[in-house]
Formats: C-alpha cells, sequence, structure tokens
C-alpha cells in the first residue's frame, strides 16, 4: 500500500517537471522568434519618436517607414513558423538537464513484451520501474536559455534598444506629436525661426511702463548706452521660441562679467518649442539668453533703488478747543506714501518730574491716533490732523508722538519724537469738574476707589442744586454700585468711562445728545454718498440732517443763555479774537452739501461734510458771533487775479482747440459772443489765429503784471508762474504761424504751470492763516478768499459758505466732464485698444477719482 502511493506521488511531480519543461521550450522558441521582429520594431519605433522624419521630404520619410515596416514584418514570419515542443521534447529537455543515463523518464511508461509471463518475471519488472522511479526524485528542468546571441552576432539589440530610450527621453517635443507627425501626410515642417521677446515690468507702483528690450528703439538705444536703468524690483520676462537648448544666466556687473550669479531665482517653462522665464531684479546684473553655447542676447541692467520714505512732524501739537489737538505733518516717497500710522506712549518725564508716583495709568492702552492721506499714494504731502483725544485717560499727561510712513515696497521709516501735553478738556460747572478729579484719582491710583466711592456718596447728599435732573443722580449711585463691586479692570474701565460720560452730559445739558444726533446723521449722509444711494436716499437723509441741526443750534442757544446766566465763560476756546461760526454760515455748508450732493459731486459732498465734522467738534455754546469783515490781504488779492487769468487762458485754449477742428475758419461765433471769455474786447467777429495770438500776448502781459505786483508785496514769485510766463510766450509765436497742435500743447503747459502756481500761493495764504489763528471751528484759512483756485470753497466761516460763492461747477462744466469720463471709459474697454494705451487711460481714470 505504501509502495503504491510513494509511486502516486513520484509520477505526480514527474508529470509537473514535464510542464514546467515544455513552457521553457516554448518560451525560448517564441523568444528566438522575436530577436529580429523586437529588433527592428525598436528601430522602427525610435526613429517615429525621435522627431526628425518631418524634416525629411516626404519620398524620403515614406521610403523609411517602408522599409523598416517591412522588415519588422517580415521577420515576423519566424513567429508562424514555431514548433511546439510536445512530453517527448519536454522529456528529453529534463534527462539532458539531469544527466539521467538510458533515458530513465522517457521509458517510465514501458511493459514487458510478452503477453503471458510467469510471476517471477512481473515481480522482477516491478523491482526495475520502482528501482527507475526512485532514480527519478531529483528532476531538472533548468532556466531558459536565450538564443538571441547565436541568433544576432552583431548585436545590433544594443544600438536599438539605445536608440529608444533617447527617442523616449531626449527628443524634443512630447512622443505622441512626434509619432503623429512621423504619420503625417503632407509637406515636411519647415525649420523654426528663433524668436526672442524680453520685457522689464516695473513694480506697478511706480507707475513706469513697461519697457520691451527687443524694441529696434530699445536696440539702437544700447549701441550709444550700454546700459539699462530700471526701477528695483521689476519684472523680467523672456520669451524664446524655435532654440532647442534654451537657458538664461545673470552675471554679475563686473568689466569681465565673468562670474555667474547662482542664487537669482527664476522661474522658467519650456513647452512645444516655446522657452519662457520669470524672475524680478533685486540687484544689478548682466543677464545672457543662450542657444546651447550660442548667446542670443546680452542686456546690462542696472537699477535705481527704491528709497525708503521720509516724515517728520512739523512743529509742536497744538491744543484745540474742547480738549481736540491738531499737529502738522510732512510725508514724502520717491513713488508715493501708501500709509501713516501712529504711536502714542507715556513720556518718562512728566511735568512734576520724572516717573509716576502710581501705575494705575499704565492700565490703559494707548490712544488711537489714525491719519488719513488725502490723496492715493502721493510723493509729497503736508497734512493736518485733528483728533479730540480728551476722553481718553492720559489727557493732561506728557506723551511721546511718532509716526511711521510705508511705501508700496513696505518700507518704512520713523519719525522725531515730539513730547506734548495730550489736551484735556475743561469743565466749567462745579459738579462735572468734581467728577473729572474723581476720575484722574482712579485713573492713577485705581486702589483709592473707596475714596471716590465716599466722596461720590457725598455728592449724592448734597444740598438741592447742586444735581439738576435725576438722569446724572442715577448715573453716579450706578458708578458706586460698580465701584463698591468692583472685582477685575474692566470694572474700573467702566466706572472712569461712565464717569466721563456723566460729567459731559452735566456740562454740556441737553446739548451732548443734540451734537449725538448731528454726527450720527452726518455719518449717515457721508456713508450713503459713499455708497452710491439714490437721489431720494440722498435727499431723506439731508432732511434728517437738517433737522438734527436745527435742533442741535436750538440747544447750543438755549445752553449759551443758561450759561450765560450763571457766569460762565467759555474757558476752552484757545484764541478769544478769532472769527466765529454762526448759525447762517452752517446753514449755507447744508444747502452746499446738499446741492454737491443733487449734482454727483460725491468727492467735494464728501470734503465739505469732513469740514462741518471738525467745525462740530470744536463749536461751543456763546461762540456764534459774527465777524467784522475785513479786507483781502495782498496774497488774497494776487490768487484772485490769478485764478481769473486761470480762466481766461482755459478759454483760450478752448477756442484754440475749436479753431484746429474748425481748419482756418472762424473759431468764435459771428453773430454771438464768446460765453467762456470774460474780456469783451476779446470777443471780436474775426476770430482767426491773429485774434487768437493776440489774446494769449495780453494774458502774457497780465502775467507779468502779477509777477511784478508780487514783488513789489514782498512776496515770492513761485518758479512755475515763470515757466508759465516762458510756455505763454512760446504759444503766442505758434499761434501767430498757426501751428495748432504745437500751440495746444504750450497753452496746456502753461495751464498747469499756473495751476502749480495756484498752489503754491494757496499753501502760502494757508500757511499765514494757521500762523494767526488756531481754533478748528473758526477759520481755518487765510481771510478775504472763499475760494481756492479751483474754484471750490476754501473751509472758512462767515458768509464765505454755501451756493452764492459759486462753489458748483456749472451745468455745461459738469456736462463736459462727464462726456470726457464717458469717453475715457468707451475707449479702456475698446478690445483692439493696445496695452500701453489702456493702462495710460487707467492711469488718467484713476487720477480723476
Amino acid at each position: 500500500m505504501m509502495f503504491a502511493s510513494m509511486i502516486d506521488t513520484t509520477r505526480a511531480n514527474i508529470e509537473r517537471k514535464i510542464a514546467a519543461a515544455r513552457l521553457a521550450l516554448a518560451f525560448e522558441a517564441l523568444w528566438a522568434a522575436l530577436c529580429w521582429p523586437l529588433i527592428w520594431g525598436a528601430m522602427l519605433a525610435a526613429v517615429m519618436l525621435s522627431g526628425l522624419l518631418p524634416y525629411l521630404p516626404d519620398m524620403a520619410r515614406y521610403g523609411v517607414l517602408a522599409v523598416l515596416l517591412g522588415v519588422t514584418l517580415w521577420s515576423l514570419r519566424a513567429v508562424w513558423m514555431i514548433n511546439w515542443p510536445n512530453s517527448h521534447d519536454a522529456m528529453r529537455r529534463i534527462e539532458a538537464r539531469s544527466t539521467l543515463l538510458n533515458r530513465p523518464l522517457s521509458t517510465r511508461d514501458d511493459s514487458l513484451a510478452e503477453a503471458d509471463h510467469d510471476p517471477a518475471s512481473e515481480v522482477i519488472w516491478q523491482e526495475h520501474k520502482h528501482r527507475q522511479l526512485a532514480a527519478l526524485g531529483d528532476l531538472k528542468v533548468g532556466k531558459p536559455q536565450s538564443a538571441w546571441p547565436s541568433l544576432d552576432p552583431l548585436s545590433l539589440r544594443v544600438p536599438a534598444s539605445m536608440a529608444l530610450i533617447a527617442s523616449l527621453f531626449l527628443a524634443q517635443g512630447d512622443g505622441l506629436s512626434n509619432f503623429k507627425s512621423a504619420l503625417h501626410v503632407g509637406p515636411a515642417v519647415a525649420q523654426k525661426t528663433i524668436s526672442l521677446d524680453a520685457w522689464l515690468k516695473p513694480p506697478a507702483y511706480t507707475g513706469k511702463p513697461p519697457l520691451l528690450l527687443t524694441s529696434p528703439a530699445v536696440i539702437e538705444k544700447l549701441k550709444t548706452d550700454g546700459q539699462i536703468l530700471v526701477p528695483e524690483n521689476a519684472g523680467l520676462t523672456i520669451r524664446l521660441d524655435g532654440a532647442k537648448a534654451p537657458s538664461l544666466h545673470f552675471y554679475d556687473v563686473t568689466p569681465d562679467a565673468a562670474t555667474e550669479v547662482r542664487d537669482q531665482t527664476v522661474n522658467t517653462k519650456f513647452s512645444n518649442g516655446l522657452f519662457e522665464a520669470e524672475t524680478r531684479l533685486a540687484r544689478p546684473s548682466v543677464v545672457k539668453v543662450f542657444d546651447g553655447d550660442k548667446e542670443l542676447a546680452s542686456w546690462h541692467i542696472s537699477l535705481v533703488p527704491d528709497q525708503p520714505p521720509t516724515i517728520a512732524i512739523l512743529g509742536n501739537p497744538d491744543a484745540k478747543n474742547l480738549g481736540s489737538m491738531a499737529f502738522k505733518w510732512k510725508a514724502t516717497d520717491d513713488y508715493g506714501v501708501s500709509g501713516i500710522t501712529s504711536q502714542i506712549y507715556l513720556s518718562d518725564t512728566q511735568e512734576d518730574g520724572v516717573g509716576f508716583t502710581n501705575n494705575g495709568v499704565f492700565l490703559f492702552d494707548p490712544p488711537n491716533l489714525p491719519i488719513a492721506l488725502r490723496k492715493s499714494a502721493p510723493k509729497e504731502e503736508v497734512g493736518v490732523t485733528n483728533a479730540d483725544l480728551s476722553a481718553h485717560p492720559w489727557a493732561g499727561l506728557m506723551v511721546d508722538l511718532t509716526l511711521e510712513v510705508t511705501d508700496a515696497a513696505k518700507h518704512t521709516t520713523t519719525s522725531e519724537t515730539k513730547t506734548f501735553k495730550l489736551p484735556e478738556r475743561f469743565f466749567s460747572r462745579p459738579l462735572a469738574r468734581a467728577l473729572i478729579e474723581q476720575r484722574k484719582i482712579l485713573i492713577m491710583d485705581p486702589d483709592r476707589s473707596g475714596d471716590v466711592e465716599k466722596l461720590l456718596s457725598a455728592i449724592l447728599i448734597y444740598p438741592d442744586g447742586l444735581i439738576e435732573s435725576s438722569g446724572p443722580h442715577l448715573a453716579i449711585a450706578a458708578i458706586i454700585s460698580r465701584l463698591q463691586n468692583m472685582g477685575d479692570r474692566s470694572d474700573l474701565e467702566v466706572a472712569i468711562d461712565m464717569l466721563w460720560q456723566v460729567a459731559i452730559n452735566i456740562e454740556e445739558g441737553e446739548l451732548s445728545d443734540a451734537r449725538a444726533d448731528v454726527e450720527a446723521a452726518r455719518k449717515a449722509l457721508e456713508t450713503a454718498i459713499a455708497q452710491g444711494a439714490s437721489p431720494e436716499q440722498l435727499k431723506q437723509l439731508m432732511s434728517k440732517l437738517r433737522e438734527a441741526m436745527d435742533h442741535y443750534m436750538k440747544s447750543m442757544k438755549d445752553e449759551a443763555q443758561k450759561r450765560q446766566a450763571e457766569g460762565q465763560g467759555n474757558k476752552n476756546r484757545s484764541n478769544q479774537n478769532s472769527k466765529q461760526i454762526t448759525e447762517q454760515d452752517l446753514q449755507k455748508m447744508l444747502d452746499a452739501i446738499d446741492k454737491l450732493t443733487q449734482n454727483g459731486a460725491k468727492d467735494a459732498a464728501q470734503e465739505m461734510l469732513s469740514q462741518l465734522e471738525d467745525i462740530l467738534k470744536n463749536l461751543e455754546p456763546g461762540t456764534a458771533q459774527k465777524g467784522d469783515p475785513k479786507d483781502q490781504s495782498a496774497t488774497t488779492e494776487m490768487l484772485n487775479q490769478l485764478s481769473d487769468l486761470m480762466r481766461k487762458q482755459q478759454d483760450l485754449m478752448d477756442q484754440t482747440q475749436r479753431q484746429q477742428q474748425q481748419g482756418n475758419g472762424d473759431p468764435l461765433n459771428q453773430q454771438g459772443d464768446d460765453p467762456g471769455n470774460s474780456n469783451g474786447g476779446e470777443r471780436g467777429s474775426s476770430g482767426d489765429w491773429d485774434n487768437l495770438s493776440q489774446r494769449q500776448l495780453k494774458l502774457g502781459q497780465q502775467l507779468d503784471e502779477l509777477l511784478r505786483g508780487l514783488g513789489q508785496n514782498g512776496l515770492p514769485s513761485p518758479d512755475s508762474l515763470k515757466d508759465a510766463g516762458k510756455q505763454m510766450g512760446d504759444a503766442q509765436k505758434s499761434l501767430e504761424q498757426q501751428q495748432q497742435e504745437q500751440a495746444l500743447n504750450q497753452q496746456g503747459e502753461a495751464l498747469k504751470q499756473l495751476r502749480d502756481g495756484a498752489q503754491d500761493m494757496a499753501r502760502q495764504m494757508q500757511q499765514q492763516s494757521q500762523g494767526n489763528q488756531n481754533n478748528t471751528g473758526q477759520d481755518g484759512e487765510a481771510k478775504g478768499n472763499p475760494r481756492d483756485p479751483l474754484g471750490r470753497p476754501m473751509p472758512s466761516g462767515n458768509d464765505q459758505y454755501g451756493p452764492d460763492k459759486n462753489m458748483l461747477p456749472s451745468e455745461l462744466a459738469i456736462r463736459r466732464a462727464r462726456e470726457i469720463l464717458e469717453n475715457l471709459r468707451g475707449r479702456a474697454n475698446a478690445p483692439d485698444l493696445p496695452r500701453i494705451d489702456r493702462d495710460y487711460i487707467e492711469r488718467l481714470l484713476r487720477g480723476l477719482y
């Protein structure tokens, strides 16, 4: 039984070995048959994927493909001629690999030849088979062997494989495109010509236009000037088409430019023969573009450093009415200031010595003092910041003020430190003064809250007449309750704030609520204007502002009468002799704001609302007295003359423009007067070039008289006015020669210089005004001139507010401005407009808003 089982196991093992031997023989036969088909197929694939076939003529390309494809198909005949191995072949392989003699595996199924045999022969035969099977226990199939070395004695398979690998990883373009191009039926692909474009794009905040390095103008300029000057951090973009091995390199600016810059970060992209590279230049460099070892272009690029901004506090901060403050500052930057922040800290040196007796004042955060720029990214701006910090716990203490300015490149500069006393408000009512005194005790020494609580409790039992109404009584009781149950710092801060509010309510009475109502209405109108509200909404908000203002002025009168009865003066006023704002002035301001909103002049309306805010912050009961009109100063008179001269120059420029449009015809209406000309003698019916030339000559003479008047009055003559006179003279000569375009350019430059001169004179006038007055809410500008050189109202009081001073532009001017804006917007949206023109128009539009 055991013998039979052993025989069955041996037979199963032999069958597995035979199957494995057949599989090895089949693989060897197939591998040998595929030798030349694979070699020729690899050559065919390498040629097709290399991308070289499209450059051959069609006949040559088709011939190469046909030969390689034909040879490959012909070599496949060996596959069809394979004789697949049988069991006998497999047994012979096993016997050969196992070194078996007398073919024991092939004869394992033999039987006795005799049909009838005796039992002894059968026993001997079985013993013979048992010994054969025992000898077949360790059969070897052997690994498949490749016949390629004998089939390919020249080893052509090696270069064919290497060519295929090179085509897959090193060929230009992608494999699929090259494969399609090889089979494409059509003319051969032409050799690409190398195209190079390079440009420098300065940072947006510089306002500089891009510079095309490959333009003919730049190439011609580089022949004489070897370097290119651009702002720091300019972006460099390279586009190279048609190069086989493009590269971009940077070298130090040295005589031989041999040291290559390795730390320059460059973003590159190479696809379909197009090479793109972008980088930002932070150091001067020599930039070179290569195709392999061939240098295609070289530029020496020098950078203009972005200078850090500067800021300075001009003078010392001044105290204004009701505890407000104002200080003047000046900020500059080569490309434009982006923002100004302030830092206020307690000074080490106080009026009573160095340091503080108690540390309670350090529990409070510094006051927030926002500083706004009038323009977007101004290169130079002189501004005045007004703020009311009298409610802050540090009011009345010495503080250090510094300003920090930032430009678009994130450069920051800090101003010098100004040490001054943070203004505090003076309270005239005894009860208000007492509450403020206890508030200061809490601020300086919170541990004395018990003493403050006792004194406030004593105030509540003071004889009748000290507390006039139940409101302050309840508020003081609430403060006492909070002090009695004070747990942390927040309770202390709430008590201090409540003391301030109660003192303000006692000092101003109903005036405090009325002032809050006016401020709320003003802010609502200002927000609606900024958000582009409908005319109906603006009208409704304007009505609410008028109602709040009427109630406020009535409260002002009642409070003034009450103070007069009590014999209290206005001790908060910093200058008792300056002109004051009247109720009529405020009403005229409201009328002007109403008209500005109706005509869509949002910026002017918001500016006047801001002026109204400054006035209301510092307006006190009893100060609304009418100031006597005074004569205009010499500066104001000259400014008025210059404003009239600017208007005439603008009218003449308009007439020159019409003359250009009408050719040599009459630019003026032969039957009527020129509506833009105030001088009847200049409105003749001829309208020819001689008439325009004579008008320009007279304007130049008027400017000369103005400059002489400035000198006679001891006033400095701005250089811009002298330049304007030169441009007027050149324009007069151009008009004589009927050169319209040149005359228009010169007139425009003259008008620009006149405006610059007017701004210089207005600045001088403002400085004179600030030297005589320091009270916001009073006349903040020079006296006598109700308008600035552009026809807008000056921020001054009395009858200088309102529409009777021609503050609003004419309907014709508004309509013309709208037409210009619509024209610019339409051109900016044109799809075929060049990029440089679109950028220029966008900068114009940004400047108009």
